[in-house]
């Protein structure tokens, strides 16, 4: 985490944590710190700390951040980080295309892009599908997101860490399709090709799927379930640690179980294999119906996946579940979802998170629970991202 002109102050917790352990690693990428004459990809903030004490800052933060939670007191000892692979480890780059670069956004400004020929982070095929993709792509308008005016908005890649399969996706602001020739030169060099389109002022990488150039999706295999991917359904980002992840959150699942925002299953169908039945909720219907297929290749009856929101099928189905899973997204689950789960009185929740504020902030909501566990994963090293998992009981 460098000094940056344009940073006179650390905005969090972490970066306050990290400030002694600067300059202890030299990046290893040419994009880290200052480059382009702008002040360095946004994508790592970490490189130029050794990646033991990222963990270290990490465990810190969890610490300090929990310290006065009251569902803690059960919680006995320190929260440690686990670590991982510090590098080659994302399934998932949103590559922006403007004012004729292509990578990510500078550090703390939104109107630079860092123009990437490759990224660290993602596995060596996807890093090599990328410069080829780049090479195709030569001479194709890019979307200006400050006027609103262009045509070539992102390009995602996405990989199967285990699979080896790699998908991209162009993200299109209207619905007309580049040459051939592009769309073959990639095609060439991937295992699935879609047109996404986004046509409105919003900044966003996705979008109803136009045509599948190839295939339309990828598979992920986590130990004895396989995943189908497609375009717009989430994944985890780092399969390594999901599966980690995964295998705890399989032993916890008993009973009746339902598992909150499951998006394509992958952590329903995983857990189905200790439980008596899982029920996954998920309010995106592709997701719904990539978690429906997933379940039928994998030969797994013991589940059903409802294309509901969270809040309105817990609602309606107090007190059925011995179990409930819930992961999501960065924002967290939404206040009255959290009130219902409270109200519905499970035996046991078991709840993974991406943001430690917003689990914080859930839990407080939660009085009649306690955690009997919880642990931490890196699920994004270079960043300051940490994932943590735990394990909630109903008080007696």
């Amino acid at each position: 985490m460098p000094r940056l002109r344009h940073r006179k102050k650390y905005r969090n917790a972490i970066d306050r944590i990290a400030e002694k352990y600067l300059d202890t690693a030299a990046p290893v990428c040419e994009y880290f710190g200052s480059c382009d004459g702008f002040g360095g990809c946004g994508g790592c903030l970490f490189q130029n700390i050794a990646y033991e004490h990222q963990c270290e800052i990490k465990s810190a933060y969890l610490n300090e951040l929990f310290a006065a939670t009251p569902a803690m007191a059960p919680f006995h000892g320190a929260i440690r980080v686990e670590g991982t692979e510090p590098y080659g480890y994302r399934n998932r780059m949103d590559l922006v295309c403007s004012f004729g670069r292509k990578g990510q956004r500078e550090r703390g400004f939104f109107k630079h892009v860092i123009d990437l020929h490759h990224c660290h982070l993602m596995s060596e095929r996807a890093s090599r599908v990328w410069a080829d993709i780049r090479a195709a792509l030569e001479g194709i308008e890019d979307y200006n997101y400050l006027t609103h005016e262009g045509y070539l908005r992102y390009v995602v890649l996405r990989s199967g860490f285990y699979s080896n399969e790699v998908m991209a996706n162009l993200v299109l602001s209207r619905e007309e399709e580049p040459p051939a020739k592009v769309l073959d030169a990639i095609a060439e060099k991937v295992d699935s090709l879609s047109l996404l389109l986004s046509p409105g002022y919003a900044d966003l990488s996705f979008g109803p799927v136009i045509r599948d150039v190839k295939k339309g999706y990828i598979e992920e295999i986590f130990g004895d379930t396989s995943y189908r991917i497609t375009p717009n359904t989430f994944f985890q980002s780092n399969s390594a640690v999901s599966m980690r992840m995964y295998d705890r959150i399989r032993s916890e699942a008993q009973g009746n179980v339902l598992d909150l925002f499951s998006g394509v299953g992958s952590i329903t169908l995983y857990a189905a294999k200790n439980a008596s039945h899982v029920t996954g909720v998920e309010i995106v219907e592709e997701s719904v119906a990539s978690a429906r297929a997933n379940a039928e290749r994998n030969n797994v009856c013991n589940v059903e996946f409802i294309a509901r929101d969270a809040l309105d099928y817990m609602k309606e189905n107090k007190g059925t579940f011995d179990t409930v899973i819930l992961d999501p997204p960065r924002s967290g689950a939404h206040p009255k979802a959290i009130k219902a789960l409270e109200e519905m009185a499970p035996p046991k929740i078991v709840y993974m998170s991406c943001n430690p504020s917003t689990f914080r902030e859930n839990l407080e909501l939660l009085p009649s629970y306690e955690i009997v566990s919880l642990e931490a994963h890196d699920m994004f090293p270079q960043t300051p991202h940490v994932e943590s998992l735990a394990v909630l009981k109903r008080k007696d």
